[in-house]
């Protein structure tokens, strides 16, 4: 996690109890991409250099979800969706394996599943060529990676690689002519001691064509993805929920009507994804084999911007 989730962690009213999901801080990040290796620092304030978080994920989900239940949200748990409640092209709740629940509005948070999208026939087409990320974690110890994570670029891919717990250490890794064999492991971690088998996940660019309509929004990766080296997903994830709910407000109390509050969550959204796009086809073009094979699809609708090909 950047420092920058820090702020809406704060006004979401959990920052008080992080601590008991945070594995281990940094300050910043190790960068060997296109030349020298570098350290780039997350910055600082009066208050001392800022740091970088990582959260475990299963924790730091329960601990949302306990802040949700405190603040009167309703939870349903196990509850899979099953449909898509409509009245004259308007969606008004969801169907579920306990029976219909209506809604004034509803989020799709499903995360790359898209499961509102795909149920509203919503395209999210890619706008880069197919990335899958590999991923695992190895027990042991390997002080390099102790006080910050490395990210290493080359022809073919990047490699992550971070402590992420007191003797568990992650890593990633994306190779641009297809993701490396199931029992491939980074050179430099082959001392440590495999925690579980590797896998795989879809991480190719993806914008929804439509993010939000009456009745609906989607959010986080269900309304537009990058790979993990835009590294604030998460951070994208709070503020485009954050976003969705304050519109929410609006179109509930009658100062928003519900299509230009959908059209003006979309177009803040594909400007962001646009700018985030953009910085990452520069940042590619440093390594050989990316962007010479980078074909980005119009997500721009009116107002959007196409992120730039890269200059030679």
């Amino acid at each position: 996690m950047h420092p920058g989730i820090e702020p809406l962690l704060h006004q979401l009213g959990v920052a008080d109890r992080l601590a008991g999901v945070t594995g281990a801080r940094h300050p910043g990040i190790w960068i060997e991409w296109g030349g020298p290796r570098r350290f780039e620092a997350f910055g600082g304030d009066a208050g001392g250099p800022w740091h970088g978080s990582q959260f475990w994920r299963a924790d730091f989900d329960a601990l949302l979800l306990t802040r949700a239940g405190e603040t009167g949200v309703e939870v349903h748990q196990p509850c899979a969706a099953a449909g898509v409640l409509m009245s004259e092209g308007i969606v008004e709740g969801i169907e579920t394996a306990a029976g219909p629940i209506s809604a004034r509005m509803v989020v799709d948070a499903s995360g790359a599943a898209r499961w509102l999208g795909r149920a509203l026939d919503v395209s999210s087409p890619p706008r880069s060529p197919r990335l899958i990320a590999r991923y695992g974690y190895g027990e042991g110890s390997c002080p390099a990676y102790d006080d910050a994570p490395s990210l290493v670029g080359d022809a073919s891919g990047w490699t992550w690689t971070a402590r992420v717990r007191p003797r568990l250490y992650q890593w990633t890794r994306v190779s641009f002519g297809g993701p490396p064999p199931s029992d491939w492991v980074p050179p430099h971690l082959l001392g440590l001691t495999p925690r579980g088998r590797s896998r795989g996940a879809d991480v190719t660019w993806r914008m929804a064509a439509k993010a939000a309509g009456p009745g609906w929004f989607m959010v986080g990766d269900a309304a537009a993805s990058l790979d993990p080296t835009s590294s604030h997903g998460v951070l994208k994830a709070v503020m485009t929920g954050m976003a969705a709910g304050h519109l929410i407000a609006a179109v509930l109390r009658g100062k928003a009507p519900p299509e230009d509050a959908g059209d003006a969550y979309h177009q803040w959204l594909a400007g962001w994804f646009s700018t985030d796009a953009a910085h990452l086809v520069r940042f590619y073009s440093e390594l050989a084999n990316f962007a010479d094979n980078c074909v980005f699809q119009d997500f721009r609708g009116p107002g959007g911007v196409t992120p730039p090909r890269p200059g030679p």
